[in-house]
């Protein structure tokens, strides 16, 4: 761009005639130049593409840069070892749905209704990521489970309970320009063979998908991620990725060459494993494909999983390994929000980096608008932080709480301490820092701070209910279900 901006200023002096004309001329043209290529330069310099990748129900202790012995992740491991790996990051909420609606706003999702899993939707009132970036230029797609609202007004996975037409959410509404998605979970192989498939199909730009839906679900979901990819970057467009991969939710399967890899274990093993090899071996055909672009070193790629593994605590031949955290997916213990998670930055982030800064899918948001300057609309409360002073060297412990709420309960992560609430009052206190498995409850050792922080709890609550009201839009707005947090009968 430069050499051909010197070649067109030198050649426009050369061939005027006019003194005049020619310096009035040479300043109106040059502004217009220097314009365009700070505009260009910026797009293919200051704006690195993003990709937020989220694994369904993959336990923190399911992959190999977790020490995960068993199950074949090179290619996560690898992207691991090239950035920063997380041993203290957590998902937003102990499922799935509230869990994608905080990556997409930096907001906790009992603000806009979204309580669980198939519950609520995502307002069009909400700011999100996609919504911010498409105003920077960016080229947006979504691809695999959404799980943020109903895409059919008539039908819908979880039939008339889920109230199609009032949690109408589709991501084509929600500033993507490219999307390829299922409302919720689907089989992670032939995804579109079975019972849960007919009222939960892929939906391809507002249409439903009929072609190349055999074989592995996450190779389905990379079909379409990787020309969205070269589109853009053939388009010379900076672009925001998010992959949100079926698996290893149930109904979870592999293919027979996945399942061979395993074949000394158990047929549930067989296909719980193999079809984490077979979404890893995905990732690393993402990869390739960046690295074939030239595009990998302007590239960021977040990974983490939404939720701690599926299956009660006590049963026997649980499939997802939490690698010793207290709880599973649905619990507000270590082992149902601690998940997995790193982010490789090439030329900001030193290969072989480890951290136990506390971080969350809330602090996605925060962290890119602080990367790329970019100033939020409004006030509204956002709940996470940004991470860019910890990957700066510039802060060592979070800033602020990192807060949790489920099904009337609530957990609240300040500095080292981890505090549960429970029936109105603080009841178990973890230094997570001293007891990373939350086995030696200090309450009777904080009775006066767990008054503190329970109070706070309560206060962060009633901001949450504020927002669930629509205090934080400028439109009208009326909440599609009832307030489900903490109420103040619930504390003492």
């Amino acid at each position: 761009i430069k050499t051909f901006a010197n070649w067109w200023l030198q050649t426009y002096l050369f061939h005027s005639r006019y003194e005049t004309l020619r310096r009035m001329q040479f300043f109106k043209h040059l502004s217009f130049v220097l314009f365009l290529l700070s505009t260009l330069i910026g797009f293919s310099q200051d704006q690195p593409n993003i990709i937020l990748i989220m694994a369904d129900d993959l336990g923190y202790g399911d992959v190999g840069f977790n020490g995960n012995t068993i199950i074949k992740t090179p290619h996560m491991d690898a992207l691991a070892r090239d950035g920063l790996i997380f041993t203290n990051f957590y998902a937003g909420g102990p499922v799935c749905s509230p869990t994608r609606g905080t990556v997409l706003t930096g907001r906790h999702y009992s603000r806009y209704g979204i309580f669980s899993a198939n519950v609520g939707h995502l307002p069009k009132e909400e700011i999100t990521l996609q919504q911010l970036l498409k105003e920077q230029g960016y080229t947006t797609g979504h691809f695999g489970k959404w799980h943020l609202g109903t895409l059919n007004k008539e039908i819908s996975a979880k039939g008339e309970k889920r109230k199609p037409s009032e949690n109408y959410a589709p991501p084509w509404e929600h500033n993507y320009d490219e999307s390829f998605v299922t409302e919720s979970a689907v089989s992670t192989y032939n995804p579109s063979i079975g019972k849960r498939y007919f009222n939960n199909p892929y939906y391809h730009n507002q249409v439903i998908a009929t072609e190349n839906l055999d074989g592995d679900d996450s190779k389905v979901i990379m079909d379409r991620v990787v020309p969205f990819i070269a589109k853009a970057i053939e388009n010379n467009q900076p672009f925001l990725s998010v992959i949100w991969f079926h698996t290893p939710h149930e109904p979870v399967k592999a293919g027979l060459e996945y399942k061979r890899m395993y074949n000394e274990y158990s047929e549930r093993k067989q296909n719980y494993y193999g079809a984490i090899t077979a979404m890893d071996d995905q990732i690393g055909r993402l990869q390739s494909l960046l690295e074939n672009l030239q595009v990998d070193d302007k590239t960021i790629i977040w990974f983490c999983s939404d939720n701690g593994p599926e299956g009660k605590e006590m049963s026997e031949n649980l499939l997802g390994s939490t690698g010793g955290l207290k709880g599973r997916k649905r619990s507000l213990y270590s082992g149902g929000i601690g998940v997995p998670a790193f982010v490789k930055w090439p030329k900001k982030i030193t290969p072989k980096s480890t951290t136990n800064f506390i971080s969350s899918t809330l602090d996605y948001l925060p962290t890119i608008v602080d990367l790329l300057n970019i100033s939020m609309p409004d006030d509204r409360p956002v709940d996470g932080v940004s991470l860019m002073p910890m990957i700066e060297g510039r802060e060592k412990s979070r800033s602020q709480p990192l807060p949790f709420m489920h099904k009337g309960n609530a957990a609240w992560i300040e500095r080292d301490l981890k505090y549960i609430y429970r029936d109105g009052d603080i009841v178990e206190i973890y230094n997570l820092h001293k007891d990373r498995f939350e086995e030696n409850n200090l309450v009777s050792q904080f009775s006066e701070k767990a008054k503190e922080i329970s109070n706070r709890i309560m206060q962060w609550n009633f901001s949450c209910k504020k927002s669930h009201g629509g205090a934080d839009y400028s439109t009208d707005f009326t909440p599609v279900n009832q307030w489900r947090g903490i109420d103040k009968f619930q504390h003492k």
